[in-house]
């Protein structure tokens, strides 16, 4: 019992204790003034250049190309697995050059395929 109180009271406390240093930080970076500006203004007006922007942009059509190529693949495999196709997997079916897919997926579909792709990438 006594090794339960202890670590629940480790836990608080440690708790209390990232929550005043994400505090501090929040407060540090939005009143203490580094020359002219706070940490976050110097933060935003880095983000607002045009390097960063040309970064961003950069960043966007190799992440849409990979979403793209990966969309591809995930077609291809779900054509591969598709019910009905009644070939066992072994060496000799792999050694196959690659069919291609029983449906494809047409531009619209592709581009709102990247639009969740992409999205969900920005969250992490």
């Amino acid at each position: 019992m006594r090794g339960v109180v202890t670590k629940s009271v480790f836990r608080l406390l440690r708790l209390i204790f990232v929550l005043g240093g994400l505090g501090a930080i929040t407060w540090f970076g939005m009143t203490v003034r580094l020359g002219e500006r706070t940490l976050f203004e110097h933060v935003q007006a880095i983000w607002k250049t045009h390097e960063s922007q040309d970064l961003l942009r950069g960043t966007k059509e190799k992440v849409g190309d990979l979403v793209d190529r990966a969309s591809e693949k995930v077609v291809r495999g779900v054509a591969k697995n598709a019910p009905g196709q009644t070939k066992a997997r072994d060496e000799s079916a792999l050694d196959e050059p690659s069919k291609p897919p029983l449906e494809e997926l047409p531009a619209k579909d592709r581009k709102a395929l990247r639009g969740i792709i992409g999205h969900a990438l920005e969250k992490e």
